[in-house]
């Protein structure tokens, strides 16, 4: 199976999605760089791709010099992308740049997985973006080998050795609402599909996790509210009161030492 796309940011300027929108299967969306700059471009070009229901994924260009800035960079990633819904993946891209260039290939391999582990805990599907020279001889640590890569390599063919899932192949492509160059990308994977598999396992893990918490009595003492008693147990206050709505009353605030409420 294979899927066409490109990858967008404002470097693509205004771009007409209704020319656009036959001529690809989806489409990778720059939101950000750095610690921390939004795209100009990203939200109406996510906008425009929900509009005419091509699939897309988000990429973040890191900047990230030190495990402290890959996690400041992953927290504002996953802010800025908590409500949207990418069928594709979420990406961490990491190529030259003057300000990372002295970074050592051990700390960019700890900028990576750092990155990723924050944003895949936070429920998504990570990805890492690098061209062949980096995937080779820097991003090469074992503990990145969990994550799907998408490889940058303007050949006829890819050379690389290793599993990845999406292949740009071209830094100069043509398309129908877009002036000048952009990025093309072959999928190799049907990510939507894949994606929407694991949201439902986890769905599903998250209920039978909910099923399993077992009901508890605890003894109201001196002093206690239903307030405290709730966030002591990591709860609303609300849900323990109308559990035992019969036997407090009409007042939530009455409730006294020895009385026993079901948590």
């Amino acid at each position: 199976m294979e899927k066409r796309g490109i990858d967008i940011s404002h470097h693509q300027g205004e771009i007409d999605f209704s020319k656009l929108k036959n001529h690809i299967d989806f489409a990778m969306v720059r939101t950000s760089y750095g610690a921390f700059y939004e795209d100009r471009k990203y939200k109406i070009n996510i906008k425009e791709l929900e509009r005419f229901n091509v699939p897309y994924g988000l990429y973040h260009f890191s900047y990230a010099k030190d495990i402290e800035g890959a996690k400041k960079e992953a927290l504002n990633f996953i802010n800025l992308i908590k409500n949207y819904n990418p069928t594709y993946p979420v990406v961490i891209d990491i190529e030259y740049s003057d300000r990372t260039a002295n970074v050592s290939n051990n700390t960019l391999n700890d900028i990576a997985y750092t990155f990723c582990t924050i944003v895949e805990n936070a429920g998504y599907y990570v990805m890492i973006y690098a061209n062949l020279d980096y995937f080779n001889n820097k991003l090469n640590d074992k503990r990145l080998d969990r994550y799907d890569k998408w490889l940058a390599e303007w050949k006829n063919k890819p050379t690389y050795n290793k599993a990845f899932g999406i292949w740009q192949y071209s830094s100069k492509g043509k398309m129908p609402g877009i002036n000048g160059n952009v990025d093309l990308n072959i999928s190799y994977k049907d990510y939507p599909s894949i994606i929407k598999s694991k949201n439902e396992e986890k769905k599903d893990t998250d209920k039978m996790v909910e099923s399993n918490i077992k009901e508890i009595n605890y003894i109201v003492k001196k002093g206690d509210t239903l307030t405290k008693i709730a966030s002591k147990y990591n709860t609303d206050w609300n849900k323990i009161y109308s559990k035992n709505k019969n036997k407090i009353g009409k007042n939530p605030n009455k409730i006294y030492p020895g009385m026993v409420l079901k948590i």
